[in-house]
């Protein structure tokens, strides 16, 4: 066997895996994906060390709260420093004291026993073995039942399960789409080159290509990231730090804050929901997330946001300023539409504000890609925007107007789509991207044009001038 291995459930087992990888004492992370749900096992020596799936309910968090090991007040507090810092959430519970390493350990292998046995049920599902993952476990789960042992009870529940159930045919597996896998990859690449504008001479195609999959491999890392928060602009950590500065904060002070600044009214969204399964319950609004989170764990949030080891977004950064003016100024406009697309105010302000994340992040890895700045760019990055929205909005579960929203490519239906699709065409000169040929209504774009350019003025962005209505 290579230290690499690949391959399909359909061709060697679970059972088989968990068996070859105790009796060869392997050291790495093995993981499986089914459609939307990965988990990764990391192995030392050929002992399962811990367990983790991709999904909202096979989080640690997720678990204690439900298991009532902690309650939802110590969780997110301590979530704000894990997604803050490199530190991993079962060291946060024990450095505080919320839980011995024995009762830790016996929770942490309760979630690792129910997601591997029901694993032995996967059966169209890919498999990715990584020898060279370097495995650092905090806790020893001391699984009393090893690989052999595990596989044989694992078929035999499936085995009994199977006999309690009804016979019929086997459900097949969730279409998922894949556009990070090489054949996708090169396929996606083809399919821009033909549609581009003009014709591209073979040795450009070919540096073209190659700068291509490295962004569509970066991309992919975005996409498969754990959730962590994002920087905050230089004024908006200044703001933050006066409150701080008061003793003790009032909550609802950072409510304005964040109305100006995407990436702190996303980092609240991501904490507050962080514990959610249903992602309809999911809440979508600065004070409603406030609300949620309490006090205290929105001061140790900021707190951290504003240390001198987290990173902030720079004033002097021209692609972050020109993000936030398109935030900004469809938040403004979607507040004033709001109305008309059946939602609140708050609520539309918040998805307006929030419409350019995907953009951030995908600027983020051009900044790490040498590649040409063009049409073919432009292409590339509407055609992996859609998708990493889809991902990342699962990631951070946000609710499922805010994924139509961040993922929409000009066609999604919904209301909260067309709402921001409108609120964009009103200040068109602020828009990321195309606007498409949506209305808007003459007697509001004064209107916005004079209560965006209020906003910009205070946080020091040039004016702008609304569309005159069609």
């Amino acid at each position: 066997m290579t230290e690499h291995l690949l391959g399909r459930l359909e061709v060697f087992s679970f059972a088989d895996l968990l068996q070859w990888m105790e009796l060869n004492h392997r050291s790495g992370r093995l993981s499986l994906t089914q459609g939307r749900d990965k988990r990764n096992i990391d192995w030392r020596d050929g002992e399962i060390v811990y367990v983790s799936g991709s999904l909202p309910r096979h989080r640690l968090g997720v678990h204690l709260l439900r298991s009532g090991a902690l309650p939802a007040a110590t969780l997110y507090d301590l979530l704000a420093r894990n997604f803050t810092s490199e530190m991993n959430l079962t060291r946060l519970i024990l450095e505080g004291g919320h839980d011995t390493h024995d009762g830790l350990s016996l929770r942490v292998e309760e979630l690792a026993r129910r997601l591997l046995f029901e694993m032995f049920g996967w059966h169209e599902a890919d498999f990715d073995y990584d020898a060279n993952f370097r495995v650092q476990p905090i806790l020893r789960i001391g699984l009393t039942m090893r690989g052999q042992a595990l596989a044989f009870q694992g078929v035999k529940n499936l085995d009994d399960t199977e006999r309690r159930r009804p016979r019929r045919k086997r459900p097949e597996a969730e279409v998922w789409d894949s556009p990070f896998e090489p054949k996708e990859t090169e396929e996606r690449f083809w399919d821009l080159l033909e549609r581009a504008e003009h014709a591209i001479a073979p040795d450009d195609a070919r540096k073209l290509s190659r700068v291509f999959h490295e962004f569509a491999e970066r991309v992919r890392g975005v996409a498969e990231r754990t959730v962590s928060m994002r920087p905050v602009f230089e004024d908006t950590a200044v703001m933050l730090g006066e409150l701080l500065k008061k003793g003790s904060v009032d909550p609802t002070s950072v409510i304005p804050i964040a109305a100006l600044d995407p990436y702190l009214t996303l980092d609240l969204l991501i904490l507050a929901n962080a514990l959610s399964v249903d992602r309809d319950n999911a809440v979508g609004t600065a004070p409603d997330a406030i609300e949620r989170l309490g006090s205290r764990a929105v001061t140790v949030l900021i707190d951290r946001l504003t240390s001198s080891d987290f990173r902030r977004i720079s004033e002097s950064d021209g692609a972050a300023r020109a993000l936030r003016r398109a935030s900004v100024a469809a938040a403004v406009a979607a507040g004033r539409y709001a109305e008309r697309y059946g939602t609140t105010r708050e609520r539309a302000y918040t998805l307006g504000l929030l419409h350019t994340v995907c953009y951030a992040e995908l600027f983020e890895v051009f900044r790490e890609v040498d590649f040409p700045a063009g049409a073919f760019r432009a292409a590339a990055l509407e055609a992996y925007r859609t998708t990493l929205g889809v991902r990342l909005s699962e990631t951070w579960s946000l609710p499922p107007d805010f994924e139509s929203v961040i993922s929409d490519d000009g066609r999604d239906p919904s209301e909260a789509a067309s709402l921001v699709r409108t609120a964009r065409a009103t200040v068109p000169a602020c828009a990321i991207g195309a606007t498409g040929s949506d209305s808007v209504d003459p007697l509001l774009t004064d209107e916005i044009a004079a209560e965006v350019n209020l906003v910009f003025q205070f946080l020091g962005l040039p004016p702008v001038e609304a569309k005159r209505g069609q």
